[in-house]
């Protein structure tokens, strides 16, 4: 135990050695043994090892300690020369690393932009008509009802089972009047359209809802964003789940 407490020292002994190195004067330390007495002089004056190679020593040495490593067998020369390539893998491990990473998010992207494409074009929504029921209290019709008709057209390959997400309404010059929640859980088959009537009523004091009412069909454009949707064969794609 004492003898290798003691080895330990010399170890750190010259590491910390190897911090204050300077090349001022001649001496061939590569050929020489680690644990040599001389050697941490020897390369603290050597002009023959460059200042990359003693940088290398000290990791090696360290690298040493760390991972229980005998360098007492071998030369400095082949300390630095077995560093340099523990380096050059790590680097190269480090690269492929990145790399991999690289791969994992392009692919993630992919995916996430494919699902994305999925929800926005595989339902087509328009609007076909739009009425009102004026308020009338003695048919217990205490607000006016604005009752619209939409268009939803199939437009993926696969049959759709269902699917929910938010229609907006604007005027020609794009500003929004007013969005609403669409759910829709009938079965549409690919390529085909299907009528969807609904209907809500008017708040008198909610200017949008009077907008939507007095705008005339012709001017109104529609948008629809899809939240959820589930096709024939059981796949769902949600927004939620990728964004």
């Amino acid at each position: 135990m004492k003898k290798r407490t003691a080895n330990k020292g010399f170890k750190l002994s010259i590491v910390i050695g190897l911090m204050t190195i300077m090349l001022v004067a001649c001496g061939k330390p590569l050929t020489e043994k680690l644990y040599s007495e001389t050697v941490p002089e020897d390369i603290k004056n050597s002009t023959e090892i460059t200042q990359e190679d003693k940088d290398l020593l000290g990791k090696a040495i360290l690298y040493s300690m760390g991972s229980n490593t005998d360098l007492s067998t071998k030369t400095v020369g082949q300390i630095i020369t077995d560093e340099k390539q523990r380096q050059l893998k790590l680097e190269e491990e480090e690269k492929k690393r990145q790399e991999e990473i690289k791969r994992k998010q392009e692919e993630a992207e992919a995916k996430k932009q494919s699902q994305l494409k999925l929800l926005d074009e595989s339902v087509q929504v328009g609007l076909i008509k739009k009425s009102v029921t004026l308020k009338d209290t003695n048919k217990w019709i205490f607000s006016d009802v604005i009752h619209m008709t939409l268009d939803l057209k199939n437009i993926s390959d696969k049959d759709i089972k269902g699917f929910q997400g938010v229609i907006t309404f604007k005027d020609m010059f794009d500003n929004e009047i007013k969005s609403l929640n669409v759910k829709y859980d009938e079965p549409i088959k690919s390529g085909a359209s299907t009528p969807y009537e609904g209907s809500f009523e008017l708040n008198q004091f909610m200017d949008k809802d009077t907008e939507l009412r007095e705008t005339p069909l012709e001017k109104i454009k529609v948008e629809f964003e899809m939240d959820q949707i589930i096709f024939g064969d059981g796949n769902i794609a949600k927004r939620s789940d990728i964004e």
